[in-house]
């Protein structure tokens, strides 16, 4: 408890809540302006949050669209619709289009390649799907859920949320998952002996942002939790990224509610 109390950090700055009623709000995904999107599964949506902060419903009708990401080449939203088992690909006109088939995942990111890897906690397997098609590339953890890649591509996040651990690979030039190891395991409490670890965000300096029950936990270069952001409520994070000119600020999402404050 004592390792805990000196972990946490109160906020430097104050949260601003932007949003709430939204449900099964998954991974986020941030245009090249700084525009923030996300889901709101059980409503069938995804929504846009502008530079000042509002927000607007930006595709109705999306087929219980979960995980979102951009594709870095041909500037499409990428989106897992789990219960269709595909990955579909969105114009910023909104127009849907099925990029993979028998796919099926909540969560999902794109690396600087334009590789998609994804998740399925179910069956303890991690995929990618690319130019060549879909492919396993690990099997073995306990749930794999939140994933994320580094700027460039060269090391895919994955976060065990019922090992309390996020494990690291390295990504060789075929797409394949290479060196896997646990890379940092998060805190818990008495209250909360699972982390439940959600969304991932790497910041400008390399360090990993983890949404989990005590908070936004920071793991450094070495894989140690430096610190515990503490967020508003008490539902702990589900999902963290940054946004806006110089990735300015930090957005969390606790429950059902959506903030951000300055970073």
């Amino acid at each position: 408890m004592l390792l805990l109390l000196l972990l946490a950090v109160a906020a430097e700055q104050p949260w601003q809540l932007l949003g709430e009623g939204y449900q099964l709000t998954a991974d986020s995904a941030v245009d090249r302006q700084g525009n923030v999107y996300f889901t709101d599964a059980r409503t069938n949506r995804i929504l846009k949050i502008d530079l000042d902060g509002k927000i607007a419903t930006w595709r109705e009708n999306s087929n219980g669209a979960h995980g979102i990401a951009f594709h870095p080449k041909d500037g499409r939203l990428y989106a897992g619709q789990h219960d269709l088992k595909r990955i579909v690909a969105y114009s910023m006109a909104g127009e849907e289009s099925e990029a993979f088939a028998d796919a099926q995942t909540h969560h999902l990111t794109v690396t600087s390649r334009g590789a998609i890897y994804y998740t399925q906690a179910p069956a303890h397997r991690v995929w990618i799907a690319d130019s060549f098609g879909e492919r396993l590339v690990h099997e073995g953890l306990q749930w794999p859920r939140g994933v994320q890649a580094s700027a460039d591509g060269s090391r895919l996040y994955v976060g065990d949320s019922r090992a309390n651990s996020i494990w690291r690979f390295r990504i060789e030039r075929d797409g394949s998952l290479a060196g896997g190891r646990p890379f940092c395991m998060l805190k818990t409490s008495a209250k909360f002996p699972e982390a439940d670890a959600g969304g991932m965000a790497l910041d400008s300096k390399g360090f990993l942002y983890v949404a989990t029950q005590l908070g936004v936990q920071v793991c450094d270069k070495r894989g140690q939790v430096t610190k515990i952001i503490d967020v508003p409520g008490t539902e702990g994070a589900s999902n963290v990224y940054f946004a806006g000119p110089g990735l300015r600020w930090m957005y969390v999402v606790e429950w059902d509610k959506l903030y951000r404050r300055p970073h």
